[in-house]
């Protein structure tokens, strides 16, 4: 993955343009492309026209639909395609498999990433998922990709 320090995570010309690429030939509105997405026109409006990177929820669709990997769409890897995971897995299935592999807690993780340990509540209680720095942060810690972080695949880290 690339250096935090060097990524915007608010805006981005490269996930601009590969979303665009991704989306070519879709021959309908901006509206009747966004219902089929299952996000708001503004937002599909805002990225493509301006390379806005939306919240995770709407990151996940905007990836689903065309089939790319988050990773690829914000630039952290050039493998384009995300092979679906055959588990049913949410985000914090993953997180919990991930720290009992690499046997930490939730407390040495937001320590580690410097974030509030109450997301971790919000995360588990409210099916929240992490906005896309704190996902990018969490994918470092576990040496993972963020598409495996948040049980997108199955292939824990693209080369």
């Amino acid at each position: 993955m690339s250096n935090l320090l060097s990524f915007d995570f608010k805006v981005s010309p490269i996930f601009q343009e590969r979303l665009s690429k991704a989306l070519l030939g879709e021959n309908r509105s901006h509206l009747e492309l966004a219902k089929e997405i299952g996000i708001n026109k503004d937002v599909l409006i805002r990225a493509l026209n301006a390379g806005v990177i939306p919240s995770t929820r709407s990151l996940i669709k905007l990836a689903d639909f065309p089939g790319e990997s988050i990773d690829y769409l914000i630039n952290l890897t050039d493998k384009k395609a995300s092979a679906k995971s055959i588990e049913d897995l949410t985000f914090w299935d993953r997180l919990t498999e991930l720290k009992q592999l690499h046997n930490m807690k939730n407390g040495t993780i937001a320590a580690k990433i410097g974030i509030s340990r109450s997301l971790f509540n919000s995360w588990e209680k409210n099916n929240y998922i992490p906005t896309l720095e704190i996902a990018y942060q969490l994918a470092n810690c576990f040496e993972s990709s963020i598409d495996y972080l948040l049980a997108r695949t199955d292939i824990k880290k693209y080369e």
